[in-house]
């Protein structure tokens, strides 16, 4: 009864120490803002412009077409301009959240 006693008392021990290096260790600092860490973002240039549908291109090839309503902040966006596409990160295929003009 007296070694489990002992062993309880030093179990008990570590796991304060560990509990208290814890909370006095910081959290890493995160240049992300909350946009980022939310969202996938992906940087597309705009090829072309037809009615109010945006055809845009990334440097990879890869290829996006968005309405106006997609647009998130007030800026007139032209043919060559590059824009900033926020996709829910789950679901990257069908999740365009916003477009800002960078």
């Amino acid at each position: 009864m007296l070694k489990r006693m002992i062993i309880l008392g030093m179990l008990t021990a570590i796991l304060l120490v560990l509990f208290l290096v814890k909370t006095q260790t910081t959290a890493p600092v995160s240049n992300l803002s909350n946009d980022s860490s939310e969202y996938k973002t992906v940087e597309y240039k705009i090829t072309k412009i037809k009615d109010d549908q945006y055809y845009g291109q990334s440097d990879d090839g890869t290829k996006i077409v968005f309405s106006a309503e997609s647009i998130d902040s007030g800026d007139k966006i032209q043919v060559n301009d590059e824009v900033i596409c926020y996709f829910e990160k789950d679901n990257i295929g069908k999740g365009l959240v916003k477009i800002e003009k960078k």
